[in-house]
């Protein structure tokens, strides 16, 4: 038994190993978030670990840009030359010159923030400024935390209406815990569907309502809405009373 780690949704797999390597990955249905369930990125690892053109040791160029001639070097002459570049760089341009960018490693994150701090630049691109943490934010302005969905009815109640705005969901996939099949499984168990979105997407088809807005009026539907919502006192009171900030302002 392992997690598959080809997306942040990090679903239960069952490894399958025969003469010491990988021959296949399969959905855990032992698993909560994907009770057996694996999508085709999941599938495909094994050919992600065994790929003929993975990445494992250092290469250097060694031909001219675009030519595709590599020569493998070690790990000490890889940091040794970044280093010597790094300073020379800082020496000629000073350290502002310099750009760090990193991928989707969310948990180093802290360790490549430092890295550029130290070497004295704050040109650092990351999640930061491109995906995940305005989704963070956004979710603990909002609730507090960085919540997920529960679709599987951990609480005692499966969800009784899925609105989902803006969201390829089933179609395309998501991460960070939430699937496609888990929205599939909640409308089979009777549950309404609204979907906000100008496109026809797959779960538009499924609706209950599809709101084919005009690309860039969210803003104003989603204003409407809270119109609604709070001239008819169609919200919970003692919720809001408890629990939020700033009501009265958005009233």
């Amino acid at each position: 038994k392992s997690t598959c780690r080809m997306c942040h949704g990090v679903c239960g797999v069952l490894v399958r190993i025969k003469d010491g390597k990988v021959v296949e990955v399969t959905g855990d249905p032992d698993c909560p978030t994907n009770l057996g369930y694996i999508c085709p990125k999941g599938k495909a690892s094994v050919e992600f670990l065994y790929h003929p053109d993975r990445l494992k040791y250092p290469q250097k160029r060694i031909g001219a840009r675009g030519e595709n001639k590599w020569q493998r070097i070690s790990w000490d002459e890889a940091l040794d030359t970044i280093a010597e570049k790094l300073l020379k760089f800082k020496r000629e341009s000073g350290a502002e010159s310099v750009a760090t960018i990193i991928g989707t490693g969310r948990p180093q994150l802290p360790m490549y923030m430092r890295f550029s701090n130290c070497f004295g630049t704050p040109n650092h691109l990351s999640i930061i400024n491109n995906c995940y943490f305005p989704r963070i934010v956004a979710s603990r302005m909002t609730s507090g935390k960085f919540h997920v969905c529960d679709y599987y009815g951990f609480g005692g109640v499966t969800p009784k209406l899925i609105l989902n705005w803006g969201c390829n969901i089933v179609g395309s996939g998501a991460a960070d815990g939430m699937c496609g099949y888990q929205v599939t499984r909640t409308l089979k168990n009777g549950a309404k569907l609204i979907v906000i979105d100008p496109r026809k997407i797959p779960l538009a088809a499924q609706a209950d309502q599809w709101l084919q807005i005009r690309p860039g009026t969210d803003d104003a539907l989603v204003l409407a809405m809270l119109n609604v919502i709070i001239s008819e006192e169609l919200y919970d009171k003692d919720f809001v009373n408890k629990w939020t900030v700033g009501f009265d302002e958005l009233a």
